[in-house]
């Protein structure tokens, strides 16, 4: 006579009151890890230096399209790079300027609409940040348009770039997991020695 297997026990559903509190034990133990994790060291340092370099990367920002100080100098000598023949100008327009100061900086500039070269000793206006005094645009001194430094495009793309995921990663989980908090911190720390050292 063959044994008869143990079979498994028919599953009680849970009742709604048991199933409510279920949910509620759950909910309690992840607002307790979440609780714990913003109490550590690593959290409140951390979250910090994320604040302040995202308030480092909004002046950047600023810095580039409208609070620089501006610097009055002297064409020493320059080099124009042309585009292609705009025939309702009968001109062919300035795509880029290097420019070279009396005081010896080097500037390179991306133009667009440009149709005069500049002349040697004629006035430039170097715009520059306030805190590290780099040469973020330039403007001439017969055009009263500003006209971006050649590396101001790739540092402007890199800080919108770092800030945009930034705050994307803190409106999908509020900096509440360890990989989100770093995953900025190092968003923010690369863009902000990316301005600094380019």
């Amino acid at each position: 006579m063959q044994e008869e297997q143990l079979k498994r026990k028919p599953r009680i559903p849970l009742s709604p009151e048991e199933l409510y509190y279920v949910k509620k034990i759950k909910q309690l133990k992840e607002l307790k890890k979440i609780a714990d994790f913003k109490a550590t060291f690593f959290y409140k340092i951390t979250n910090r230096i994320n604040i302040v370099l995202a308030g480092f990367l909004s002046y950047c920002v600023l810095s580039i399209l409208i609070c620089c100080h501006w610097q009055t100098s002297y064409i020493s000598d320059v080099k124009c790079s042309f585009g292609e023949f705009d025939p309702l100008v009968q001109k062919r327009p300035i795509t880029e300027l290097e420019i070279t100061t009396l005081s010896g900086e080097f500037i390179p500039i991306k133009t667009s609409g440009l149709y005069q070269s500049p002349q040697k000793n004629e006035v430039i206006y170097i715009g520059r940040d306030l805190l590290f005094n780099r040469v973020l645009k330039a403007k001439l001194g017969y055009d009263d348009r500003s006209f971006w430094h050649f590396y101001t495009y790739p540092i402007f793309a890199v800080i919108v770039f770092a800030l945009a995921m930034g705050f994307f990663i803190y409106k999908v989980n509020r900096h509440l997991s360890i990989n989100g908090l770093l995953t900025v911190f190092g968003l923010f720390v690369l863009s902000s020695i990316y301005f600094i050292m380019i």
